[in-house]
């Protein structure tokens, strides 16, 4: 009775599915449904045959056939449902065993200003935060300055740092443009995308006689003056910037400045000057993996804009976009809604669909790809001087070691032509999800920005995710892994008892037609099925009272009572299925960590591209820091001293009639005062005291010099620095094999000199072997 009630209990949760999949799936193969045997079925075909071959006996055979399938049936969906239950359960028990691992620690002891917005993403990853640098071993590090922030000691970590080492000073204005400047040497054609720049101090006169002859073109060809703009090397938020056009006006001072050409003809949207604060996440070096975030902020002017004269150069609100100075003028208009259009602060998808209404969606798209291929060359120009660092902090030779990634902020400007010119990179961009202002009463109050934190809290968030270290990957992807195949193992079960069920129906269908032949019996009809006593006494129960069940005799009522325990263990059990199955989709629901065949929609990958060649030759400088690298950093050293240098000319096969000795160590004391006096700003007395040797930018001008001098008949400087780099690297490579096969000779004559000395010790007197023991192991100490 009991699977009865199962059965059509079964039928009736399953009938109401309209979900009919006919395939069955390689999947249940592996699971315990198959160990199910379908020879009810052929008996219950062979009952249906014999039924159709003997009329006479149709009331029996339908009631036998009936009762065989109900019972047949049920037993076939109660393992199925004992099947599943288990199979769920087990399901639960692992899914509890993965939770209850050790969660994702983040450190947020040095995230200072980047707390709120880090601290809002760990809350919703369900990850772990630490607020004190006491914590043993960290999955996350992130600090809101530098790598070496609060002198943490990563030699015992296996963490990742959100900074690399050595970021900030490569991105500095002056160390910043004197990169670019060597790629535009090399390739003067693709590193365009940002202006004319000078160093002051360094180059001060020559910025005096630059402008001198850029004025007089002017006046020549009638053109209103050309204006500058002056830069602190290490300012921010709009520190220290001004304008001007007489170079009398301009402050020297010990601080390095940088020099620019002014972009006088910006692109303006309802007459404001503007620029794009674009968002880079560097995942890896090895190998580089950069990553674009399709969000943004775009930030506005508060005053019309007018070109430059001579009246206006003062209007800092008018000529400059920063946050931190527009947000002190009377006319700045705070965002309140992230959908809001007039703001002083706007989103850059709001950004470009304003921009695509007036230009077309062509040229936006060519926008975005110009700016994709800035970011790119401009991290490759700053790719061999961070992995010269990267070497120093990181070694690769160590294991079990710190990584880093960083999130840098690209601040992009669109002239009226609509080519975007590149204006500064900021190692640490403002990731403040609030704003200051101030109230009636004159105070300063601070308040969230919806706009700030819509943007950063998302790039954060994905940021986490993509960053976590290799071995919480793997356990995050293999635990996401299971989550799919158990929510896809259940579903498939429940469509294979779906489809039995309908087949069951197909069969009483097909031998009730064969039962009752409407053409044979013309003046007979089929009578209707009785409902089963069973079933009346359950629909009887579910329509009674509980007062209406007293008045019925006891053995009625204790047949009701067992059907309502029976109907009542049914629907426990039913509910109990829907719960673990709601339970195993929250866990398929929750947020996993992508994998690079799944990346999230925010964060796009752009380098390595799907053109590998594309940017294959802008890596020349890249290989001339693995030889730096092969010279200094491996050994230990952090500059290339006047020994290395020498080694380095003569390893290379540099030295030749041309170059010599003596000149090799002339221009090394060359370059090396010219760095120091204008890098440094150390007094000439004092150079050779302050600075041991080259740093790596150094002796890349000295790759420079010395290419020219080796290959003087080349065309350009990119010919003889790309034969000069290839036959040191070839050299330097042939030098490895002959150290390595010497070291292996050595180690040979080693071995034969010990078994040497051993035979002959052995075949002395008493006396030899006592001056043998107090004189040779010292020898084999040093060995």
């Amino acid at each position: 009775m009991a699977e009865e009630v199962l059965l059509n209990s079964s039928i009736n949760s399953i009938s109401k599915k309209k979900n009919h999949d006919q395939d069955d799936d390689p999947i249940l193969q592996c699971t315990s449904i198959n160990m199910i045997v379908d020879d009810n079925i052929e008996r219950e075909k062979l009952l249906i045959n014999r039924e159709s071959q003997s009329p006479k006996r149709q009331r029996q055979i339908k009631s036998a056939t009936s009762q065989f399938s109900s019972k047949t049936v049920a037993s076939s969906l109660k393992t199925e449902f004992t099947s599943t239950t288990r199979l769920v359960s087990s399901t639960s028990k692992m899914d509890d065993h993965h939770i209850g691992k050790k969660s994702v620690t983040v450190d947020t002891s040095k995230a200072r200003s980047n707390l709120d917005v880090v601290r809002i993403c760990i809350r919703e990853l369900g990850w772990k935060e630490c607020t004190f640098t006491t914590t043993p071993d960290s999955d996350i590090y992130w600090h809101c300055a530098s790598f070496h922030e609060g002198n943490i000691n990563f030699a015992f970590t296996s963490g990742r740092v959100n900074k690399f080492p050595g970021m900030n000073d490569l991105l500095r204005k002056v160390h910043l443009t004197r990169l670019l400047n060597n790629m535009r040497l090399l390739f003067p054609n693709e590193y365009d995308f940002y202006p004319k720049t000078w160093f002051l101090p360094e180059q001060n006169q020559q910025f005096k006689d630059d402008i001198r002859y850029i004025h007089q073109q002017d006046k020549k060809h009638h053109r209103s003056l050309t204006t500058f703009i002056v830069k602190p090397s290490d300012g921010s938020q709009g520190e220290g910037i001004y304008l001007l056009r007489d170079p009398a006006l301009c402050t020297i001072t010990n601080r390095p400045h940088v020099v620019q050409e002014y972009i006088d003809r910006p692109l303006l949207i309802n007459g404001l000057k503007f620029d794009l604060r674009i968002y880079v996440l560097i995942l890896n070096l090895y190998p580089l993996e950069i990553f674009l975030y399709d969000e943004g902020l775009v930030r506005f002017a508060t005053l019309i804009y007018h070109a430059p004269s001579t009246d206006n150069l003062h209007q800092t609100y008018m000529h400059l976009t920063n946050y931190a100075l527009n947000k002190r003028s009377s006319t700045y208009k705070h965002v309140l809604d992230s959908q809001q259009t007039d703001g002083s602060k706007r989103k850059l998808s709001t950004v470009w669909t304003q921009l695509t209404r007036m230009y077309g969606s062509v040229k936006i798209e060519e926008i975005k790809l110009l700016i994709v291929e800035m970011i790119n060359k401009t991290i490759l120009a700053i790719l061999p001087n961070l992995r010269v660092e990267y070497e120093m902090e990181i070694p690769l030779t160590r294991k079990q070691n710190v990584s880093c990634f960083q999130i840098v902020g690209f601040d992009i400007i669109l002239t009226d032509e609509l080519k975007p010119i590149l204006l500064e990179v900021n190692a640490n961009p403002s990731l403040r999800i609030d704003f200051d202002k101030e109230n009636d009463a004159g105070k300063r109050i601070y308040q969230t920005s919806p706009i700030d934190e819509e943007i950063k809290k998302t790039l954060i968030l994905e940021t986490l995710k993509l960053a976590l270290p290799k071995k919480r990957l793997e356990t995050f992807t293999r635990h996401a892994q299971f989550q799919i195949n158990d929510e896809l193992l259940t579903q498939r079960l429940e469509k294979v008892a779906q489809r039995r069920v309908e087949e069951r129906n197909e069969r009483i269908k097909s031998a009730q037609k064969s039962r009752f032949d409407i053409k044979r019996n013309p003046y007979f009809s089929r009578p209707p099925d009785p409902k089963s006593k069973e079933f009346e006494d359950i629909d009887l129960i579910k329509s009674t009272s509980h007062a209406q069940r007293s008045i019925l005799p006891d053995n009625k009522l204790k047949q009701t009572k067992i059907l309502a325990e029976i109907v009542a263990e049914d629907e426990r059990g039913r509910s109990a299925f829907k719960m673990k199955r709601s339970m195993i989709k929250s866990a398929t629901s929750r947020p996993r960590s992508p994998s690079k065949n799944n990346l999230v929609k925010q964060l796009r990958l752009i380098y390595p591209s799907t053109e590998k060649t594309k940017y294959q030759h802008l890596v020349l400088i890249d290989k001339i820091a693995y030889i730096y690298i092969q010279f200094v950093v491996i050994h230990g050293y952090k500059t290339m001293n006047n020994v290395q240098f020498r080694t380095f000319t003569n390893t290379c096969g540099i030295i030749d009639e041309m170059i010599t000795t003596s000149s090799i160590d002339i221009l090394y004391y060359q370059i090396l005062r010219k760095w120091q006096q204008f890098v440094s700003r150390t007094p000439l007395s004092e150079i050779l005291f302050f600075l041991p040797g080259l740093p790596f930018s150094a002796f890349t001008e000295a790759m420079f010099l010395l290419s020219q001098r080796k290959f003087p008949d080349t065309s350009s400087l990119l010919d003889s620095v790309t034969q000069l780099v290839n036959i040191c690297i070839r050299n330097l490579k042939s030098s490895f094999q002959t150290s390595s096969s010497q070291q292996r000779q050595q180690q040979r004559s080693n071995r034969f000199n010990r078994s040497v000395i051993s035979s002959a010790t052995t075949n002395n007197d008493d006396k030899t072997k006592q001056i043998t023991k107090s004189v040779f192991p010292l020898f084999f100490d040093v060995l």
